[in-house]
């Protein structure tokens, strides 16, 4: 009996060290088995995350990270506070597969902790290192900014700009290129427009997050069948049906 057991025992145990390896179920489809998890410890720091937030299944939230209400992190997206810590207010939006990460120490001597303000829109691949963002920021794609960077209340960023080290980025300006470059100055419709990309991310993150239900929208996608708009009229047709056939007598 031992015979048969052991190889048993090590075959299941190698198929849950295996990540993202199928494993035969009992029914008619697999199941896959993955390591990944999105919200994730690291020694003595845990993620704080506020209320009515969505954090992707695919995405990363490691180590000292702080997140308050109405943050969404999309697919991809990584934000490890291994190093140093990671602070974000309300009304965050970070994109698809960026990165946020910080260093040990910055060589002015300043705090190394990356810090994001409220309203803020950071779109898809950029990559934010140990900078300080502000209140009402947008930030474009691929755009990356390095360490001890600031950009100011209201600073917007073309997509593709690169803020060098140390750059100050003045309140209520666009800039653009590698490196980054003034170009002029951030009007009022700015501003609404991007209240209003954060407004309607937010309401898509919610309804991805419906999915995540034990029972998500689809039924909302199903016709309303006659039996359930008028179930007594349609058992009354049917009743008259049967009776045409035959097979009902009055």
């Amino acid at each position: 009996m031992k015979k048969i057991i052991r190889p048993l025992i090590g075959l299941i145990q190698r198929s849950f060290q295996s990540a993202a390896q199928p494993v035969p179920f009992v029914g008619t489809q697999p199941f896959i088995i993955s390591k990944h998890r999105n919200i994730m410890a690291l020694y003595d720091l845990a993620p704080e995350i506020g209320s009515q937030h969505f954090i992707a299944s695919t995405a990363t939230v490691v180590g000292d990270v702080e997140l308050a209400s109405q943050c969404v992190v999309w697919y991809g997206a990584v934000l490890r506070g291994d190093l140093n810590g990671i602070r974000i207010l309300n009304r965050v939006i970070i994109g698809e597969r960026s990165v946020l990460h910080t260093a040990a120490s910055l060589p002015n001597g300043m705090p190394a902790v990356l810090s994001i303000g409220n309203n803020v829109m950071v779109q898809n691949d950029c990559t934010l290192y140990s900078c300080t963002i502000g209140d009402n920021c947008f930030i474009g794609y691929r755009s990356i900014i390095l360490e001890g960077a600031k950009l100011e209340d209201g600073a917007v960023l073309a997509p593709g700009t690169v803020v060098p080290p140390g750059r100050l980025i003045p309140s209520n300006q666009l800039w653009a290129g590698n490196p980054a470059q003034y170009v002029r100055d951030v009007e009022e419709k700015d501003l609404n427009q991007l209240s209003y990309v954060i407004g309607n991310q937010f309401a898509i993150a919610r309804e991805h997050d419906y999915e995540y239900l034990p029972y998500n929208s689809a039924y909302l996608q199903k016709e309303n069948s006659p039996e359930d708009s008028n179930p007594e009229l349609v058992a009354t047709l049917r009743q008259y049906e049967d009776w045409e056939e035959g097979q009902v007598k009055l």
